[in-house]
């Protein structure tokens, strides 16, 4: 498992996302080469870089209990298998990179493809995939072709 001992070069956008197990989801996106950043991590909470191109963005789980409290008084948290909250997206370098990434995503026990776009969205300029964390999150693996028919 990766780790940072320091934080130098800090990531410049952070997502927060709840999780009903944190040792398990931990072990999940690190499968998925996430850099667990264990400096930020606790038991409540585990923080991480995304991998490759997209290291200046941070994933922070946490468990209801300390997700809550980043929360309007009065709300709930919403159970990603019954609601979609966000769609959290992020690219590579090309189609193999997307396939091999839900690949990874599948082994580590996550859902390949709860939804498809037409054509896997090249009618739209781009290759895309998606895939189902253990919580229900939704994520989509996206390569760029060119630009979107009628740019």
């Amino acid at each position: 498992m990766s780790s940072e001992t320091s934080v130098t070069n800090p990531p410049t956008f952070v997502v927060n996302l709840p999780t009903i197990n944190l040792e398990k989801a931990t072990v999940f996106f690190v499968a998925l080469n996430f850099d667990h950043i264990k400096l930020w991590s606790d038991d409540k909470s585990s923080a991480f870089r995304l991998p490759g191109a997209n290291s200046q963005v941070s994933l922070m789980i946490h468990i209801h209990e300390r997700f809550k409290t980043f929360n309007r008084p009065g709300t709930s948290v919403v159970d990603a298998f019954k609601s979609t909250e966000a769609l959290f997206s992020f690219m590579t370098k090309d189609k193999a990179s997307v396939d091999a990434f839900i690949e990874q995503a599948v082994n580590a026990g996550g859902k390949a493809d709860p939804y498809v776009l037409k054509n896997y969205g090249q009618d739209m300029g781009m290759y895309n995939r998606s895939f189902e964390d253990l919580d229900g999150h939704i994520w989509e693996v996206c390569s760029m072709l060119g630009l979107c028919p009628g740019a």
